[in-house]
């Protein structure tokens, strides 16, 4: 047996695998703080394993309406962007694209930094951050607009595309425009066909096509704070930040004040941020933890052998720029195929959870309104560990060992204790 000395892990992982403590609404608690629900799975080839805690659905006062479960579908922010790039890898296995191509030549107008107008930027440098693209001119988008009318002054970084890496939402909806214009579907049409269908898993974006009564069971997500976390009150309400009416206003995307919900007029290929990619997708933990199993054991030849590779290969990300969610000390690794890699070297203060236990493999992180998300795939083991918190009392922790949040950390512990 391997014993794991420093910061009390093995003491950390008892308390995990136990049922744990409750708040004073009842529920779950992690790392000293209330959460409002929680799923943690574990999945290979052979079996699934999973848990849960906590209500996918609350009264003010925290009164379970329906409970979480691992089957619970969950918006799982920046984790969509995983299901985004498999897509990509797909779409360049079947001939349609390269991802060292110029994405101008799919978007059908250039794209191209004012200042570096010499520069092309790729594919590939979109889908590793690395494309001087930047969310300060915002990256979502309405029914009735066009992403390529969006893109402006604000939306680079200074630096040369290519050199250097500053995590951006934009990328996301200029991938899915090029995923629309060379499928010629709608993305949330065209991510059922490359992804969902192909994996075996129920999922979709914005809650669009997906089967009847999924969406009834999804997960709210949820703050003790009234204004998306500026200010908590643990003593407080619990407040509803997203998906309590799913999908919202009955409306699979945003529209301006007075629109009608009708996509039938939408063009693919005019808004790649229409059906929010960079983190509208809703999936259960458990169907998480499934998806990557499969893509980690590549079951079924879902990626040409050369192409899975290069998924998993780890890449040194380059210099980072000063983008709000550019950590140098947690995103240290991105694969050539487009996943968030970690180091696996179980150093104190970086990108591992259960530090000095490490964690390895490739895969991507979420948080957005009070959620915090993961799914990490081995391609050595075959497997894959997926966890999800859905809201908290007051504003997580930072981490006992890593980058990551102390929630989030008893969270991985979770997951790598399911085994």
């Amino acid at each position: 047996m391997r014993i794991f000395h420093g910061a009390g892990l093995a003491a950390v992982l008892a308390l995990c695998l136990a049922g744990g403590a409750r708040g004073e609404d009842g529920l779950p608690v992690l790392a000293g703080v209330e959460a409002s629900g929680w799923a943690v799975a574990y999945a290979d080839g052979r079996r699934v394993v999973a848990d849960a805690q906590g209500g996918a659905a609350l009264t003010g006062d925290g009164r379970v309406v329906r409970p979480m479960t691992a089957q619970t579908p969950v918006r799982i922010a920046s984790v969509s962007k995983l299901a985004l790039a498999l897509a990509l890898n797909r779409l360049a296995d079947a001939g349609k694209l390269s991802l060292d191509d110029d994405a101008s030549m799919h978007l059908g107008w250039p794209l191209r930094h004012p200042d570096f107008p010499d520069a092309i930027i790729s594919i590939r440098m979109l889908l590793r951050h690395e494309g001087s693209v930047s969310d300060a001119g915002g990256y979502g988008g309405k029914l009735g607009e066009r992403l390529r009318d969006r893109i402006g002054a604000q939306s680079w970084s200074a630096a040369r595309p290519g050199t250097q890496f500053d995590y951006s939402n934009l990328n996301s909806a200029l991938l899915a425009e090029i995923v629309e214009a060379v499928t010629g579907a709608r993305f949330d049409r065209a991510m059922a066909t490359l992804v969902f269908q192909p994996l075996g898993v129920a999922a979709c974006f914005n809650w669009s096509g997906c089967a009847p009564g999924f969406a009834d069971g999804g997960a709210v997500l949820y703050r003790k704070s009234a204004d998306f976390g500026e200010h908590w009150d643990r003593h407080g309400p619990w407040v509803a930040q997203v998906d309590a009416e799913r999908p919202a206003e009955g409306c699979p995307v945003q529209r301006p004040d007075g629109l009608p919900c009708d996509l039938t007029r939408y063009v693919p290929g005019d808004n790649g941020g229409l059906f929010s990619p960079q983190g509208g997708l809703r999936i259960s933990v458990q169907a998480l933890a499934q998806l990557g199993a499969a893509v980690a054991a590549n079951r079924g030849g879902f990626l040409k052998p050369e192409t899975h590779k290069a998924l998993f290969r780890a890449m040194p990300v380059q210099p980072h720029g000063d983008g709000a969610e550019s950590d140098a000390r947690l995103t240290r690794y991105w694969s050539a195929g487009g996943l968030h890699c970690f180091s696996g070297d179980g150093a104190v203060g970086g990108d591992q959870p259960l530090a000095p236990r490490p964690t390895a493999g490739c895969g991507h992180l979420g948080e957005a309104y009070g959620l915090y998300s993961a799914l990490v795939m081995n391609a050595v083991t075959g497997d894959a560990r997926a966890w999800a918190m859905t809201g908290s009392a007051d504003d997580p922790p930072a981490g006992r060992r890593s980058r990551f949040n102390a929630m989030a950390e008893e969270l991985a512990a979770r997951a790598y204790g399911l085994q």
